[in-house]
């Protein structure tokens, strides 16, 4: 039987699913709480078959979780589930291959349906998707720089500057200096197409790469 590994760093909702799942008859064999562990399970030899992955994650956002083991394990599915439905956080992901999208107002009946057919090699997308079948497609060849280059270090000088840090504040907590965080916040500038720290935040937290 198939298996299904759920990753999601909402503990009781996640756990609750992972019930209404398996009363589904869907083979939930794991469920973490952060894209570390959930990399990590996958390396010491525990890979489902499908993995249902959030977005919006502290440590590791999803975005990571699904660019890494879809470079290192491709036979993986990956079926984001969230409820960011914004336009960029959508097509980020789109363009690092993943098998499919849903949105967290529908029911675990509906959500064991589309695991169904993702697992039978279909893909899934909302019925109000926002991109026609022609543009997924296009979507799937790019590259988007914030989803491909923002580094570890990057993600989180910017949770850091989120959570009301002065740069220099920011530059402290990482053990770096004053100029290597202004020069890593024009790289993260470049990466976004934002011209402001406010603006770098709040697109940031938009897509759901941080908290």
């Amino acid at each position: 039987m198939q298996k299904v590994m759920l990753c999601d760093d909402a503990i009781e909702v996640t756990q609750l699913l992972g019930k209404s799942l398996r009363e589904q008859r869907i083979n939930v064999t794991d469920i973490v709480y952060s894209g570390k562990t959930c990399i990590d399970l996958i390396e010491n030899g525990i890979p489902p078959d499908l993995l249902v992955l959030d977005i919006s994650m502290p440590e590791m956002p999803g975005y990571k979780v699904a660019q890494y083991l879809k470079k290192t394990f491709p036979s993986i599915k990956i079926l984001v589930f969230s409820v960011l439905s914004d336009y960029d956080a959508v097509k980020g992901m789109i363009s690092l291959g993943v098998n499919g999208i849903a949105f967290k107002n529908i029911k675990p009946r509906e959500l064991a349906e589309i695991i169904r057919k993702i697992l039978s090699g279909q893909e899934y997308y909302p019925p109000e998707f926002m991109f026609s079948t022609e543009e997924i497609e296009t979507i799937k060849q790019q590259k988007i720089s914030w989803v491909e280059h923002l580094t570890k270090k990057e993600i989180q000088a910017a949770q850091l500057l989120a959570n009301d840090l002065s740069r220099k504040q920011v530059a402290s907590d990482m053990g770096i200096s004053a100029s290597s965080i202004n020069k890593k916040m024009e790289r993260i500038f470049k990466k976004t197409n934002q011209k402001t720290t406010v603006g770098v935040i709040n697109f940031l937290k938009k897509v759901g790469m941080i908290q």
